[in-house]
């Protein structure tokens, strides 16, 4: 028994965690780790390690004609974002506030790079083609700026001390260097397939490639170092932090590479790997045609140093940016999902779009604007005020109607919990309403209140979290559930002969009895019986017997109740005849007095016989030797004969078959036996395993 005393309130709960015992006792759910969270539902709230609920971020959906926002650039004052889209290669204007504005509609399908240059007008890459535009963020007009020896344009980095652009291209893997009249010359060639992000490293350039997902360190005079090689297929994006680079690496699955052949000579040594992360608590359902891919992101430290901080198990990263507080925020591609990885390690989900795809990623004001595939479209992404900021559990069942108590929580005080119930395990409109909890109150650094609504077997809590610092974490709901009843369904004979007679309408087959095969009467029945317990309550049982036909039950099992659902019963002191037996079972020893429950059931009848079958009437006509083996109450399940005292062989019935208490036999002795006396022996046997015998003496 556990006391909890609050504000002149008493509360006493009696509890257990997992006790096969408690039938009426009173239970509690309880969630406490980040996979118990993240069951639930999470609206402008984060779930972060080790269990708790945070405000997260609000999501805006701002609406933009286009099926997706590939890249995305703030303006020199940061009041501004620019997204690339496609498949119609349009640029959208996005404010802090108010709906999009298409800019420009540049001669190309895809726009997949974005710079804005310091008189603050636009540079767009574009694919297929090649094409860097020059686009005034004022009017949106757009002209060519320059045409790249290159299919893809997929990043685009300014350095405004030497007034060049430099664009990372593919397919084959190169950066070029376009001077401020848009004249381009090769820069770098990585020998990769693409050069697929660019970040700005003082005078330098950070370069990630695919497909062989190499980092590189690429100097102005276009000599280069390899700083990471992963073993993966492209680095995906790049951030620079205080002494630190961070880095999303991406590993896509390709089914014709799942078994390739080996190839000849030496192997090359293989970089860093991904090692892999936790499958999600409720992932999100996939579309068929989704990306397969796992990916992690990595902090590679400025000595060489490299840490693997978060990995997907299935999906991959398209962008990041570090805040000012040296959180690190990832975008993924498979999931619509941004993650915050504090500097601390600890992951949390700060959003989740509707859209399956978050493809673009700037900061705006305290929040961030992404950018959206599957469908084209841009979110607000800002810190969660006031009543925004909410979590709904899942369903908790109790397994039965069910009476609820009271609601224990750690973290601030001015979380507000609700709960509704009802008895459907989907909420709908039969539910109740939400009602707050009652009388909250703490104690010792809990919170606690009473739950309002009405009894049901469903339960669900809803946290509102409404301040900066409100912070859920450890939370149990105690309930009663009412008492189910435990049910005997079946009584059956364990060990029982398979020849016994059929209790039921199904068939009992009689096998043949091997020559010498051991048989032996036993006359213990073994009863068992079978219980349907739903409260899984450690239960009693008590057992009588009754004469089929009789009117009296006799009591079976002496004085004190059972504990096990078996018995075994010697029949010796019982006439032989057909029984029936009532099992009383009860859950009176978990449960209080006057709520206690218990059942009947009376088996169909068994047979008891102890008494030996006779063989009568041997008879020696020639080499034939006749009889009948007779049963009062069993039927005659096999025949077997022995001559001077030789093995022991199976005999027919007249008619066939073994199918009745009495049996015609006939006995053929084999031509080969020789002249003079001879014993022969015959025995019968009962479906009860009895066996009678009788001999008789003859002469060939």
């Amino acid at each position: 028994m556990q006391r909890r005393s609050f504000a002149g309130t008493t509360f006493v709960a009696v509890f257990v965690f997992a006790s096969a015992a408690a039938a009426t006792t009173t239970r509690f759910f309880r969630q406490t780790t980040v996979k118990d969270f993240e069951e639930g539902e999470a609206t402008a709230t984060a779930v972060a390690p080790p269990g708790e609920v945070l405000p997260g971020m609000q999501t805006a959906r701002v609406a933009i004609d286009a099926a997706f926002a590939w890249c995305a650039a703030l303006s020199r004052d940061q009041a501004t974002a620019y997204f690339g889209t496609g498949d119609r290669g349009r640029i959208f204007a996005v404010g802090k506030s108010g709906p999009a504005r298409q800019l420009a509609e540049l001669d190309a399908p895809w726009v997949t790079a974005l710079a804005v240059r310091p008189d603050g007008n636009l540079l767009a890459g574009s694919t297929p083609g090649g094409l860097v535009f020059a686009v005034d963020a004022k009017t949106g007009k757009s002209t060519v700026f320059a045409k790249l020896a290159a299919e893809h344009v997929w990043a685009l980095a300014f350095d405004a001390a030497r007034g060049t652009t430099y664009a990372a291209t593919g397919d084959a893997g190169k950066i070029f260097a376009i001077d401020g009249k848009g004249a381009a010359r090769l820069l770098w060639d990585s020998g990769d397939k693409h050069v697929i992000s660019l970040a700005a490293d003082g005078g330098n350039l950070l370069a990630g490639t695919a497909d062989q997902a190499i980092l590189y360190r690429v100097h102005p005079d276009g000599r280069a170092e390899a700083l990471h090689d992963f073993d993966a297929d492209e680095v995906r994006a790049i951030v620079r932090g205080k002494g630190a680079t961070y880095l999303a690496v991406n590993d896509f699955d390709n089914p014709a590479d799942a078994n390739p052949p080996p190839p000849a000579g030496p192997q090359p040594a293989k970089g860093t790997r991904i090692a892999a992360g936790p499958p999600p608590a409720s992932p999100a359902v996939a579309r068929t045609d989704a990306v397969k891919a796992h990916a992690a992101l990595y902090r590679l430290d400025d000595d060489g140093g490299i840490e693997q901080l978060f990995a997907l198990a299935d999906g991959y990263f398209t962008a990041l940016v570090l805040d000012p507080r040296g959180n690190l925020f990832a975008a993924t591609g498979s999931q619509g999902k941004l993650y915050r990885i504090a500097p601390d390690r600890t992951v949390a989900l700060a959003a989740d779009m509707p859209e399956r795809q978050a493809l673009s990623l700037v900061p705006s004001g305290d929040g961030f604007l992404v950018g959206t595939g599957d469908i084209g479209a841009v979110y607000r992404v800002r810190p969660a005020v006031g009543a925004e900021a909410t979590y709904l559990s899942k369903v908790l069942d109790a397994e039965a109607p069910a009476r609820w108590g009271h609601v224990w929580w750690t973290g601030s005080r001015d979380v507000v919990i609700e709960t509704r119930s009802g008895n459907t395990g989907k909420p709908d409109a039969r539910w109740s309403a939400f009602h707050r909890v009652q009388a909250v109150a703490q104690h010792d650094g809990e919170n606690a209140g009473e739950i309002r609504s009405p009894g049901a077997r469903y339960l669900q809590y809803r946290a509102t979290l409404p301040g900066h610092a409100s912070v859920l974490q450890d939370i149990s709901i105690y309930y009663l559930p009412h008492n189910q009843r435990a049910r005997v369904t079946e009584v059956t004979l364990g060990d029982a002969p398979a020849a016994a007679a059929p209790t039921g309408a199904g068939a009992t087959p009689i096998p043949a009895l091997a020559p010498g095969a051991p048989r032996v009467h036993s006359p213990t029945l073994k009863l068992r019986w079978k219980v349907e317990n739903p409260d899984g309550d450690e239960l009693i049982y008590k057992l009588w017997f009754r004469r089929d036909g009789d009117a009296v039950w006799r009591p079976l099992g002496g004085p004190d109740p059972l504990a096990k659902p078996e018995y075994d019963w010697n029949t010796e002191s019982v006439p032989d005849g057909r029984y029936v037996i009532r099992v009383w079972a009860s859950d009176e020893k978990v449960t209080p007095a006057g709520q206690s429950l218990d059942h009947l059931f009376e088996s169909p009848p068994f047979l008891v016989d102890n008494t030996k079958p006779e063989v009568l009437g041997l008879a020696v006509r020639g080499d034939v030797v006749t009889g009948r083996a007779h049963d009062a109450l069993s039927v005659i399940s096999a025949i077997e004969y022995a001559i001077d005292g030789g093995d022991w062989r199976p005999a027919l019935a007249d008619d066939g078959l073994l199918d009745e208490r009495d049996e015609a036999f006939t006995i053929h002795l084999p031509k080969s036996l020789p002249p003079g006396p001879h014993i022969v022996n015959a025995r019968a046997w009962d479906s009860a395993d009895n066996v009678g015998t009788a001999r008789i003496e003859m002469r060939k």
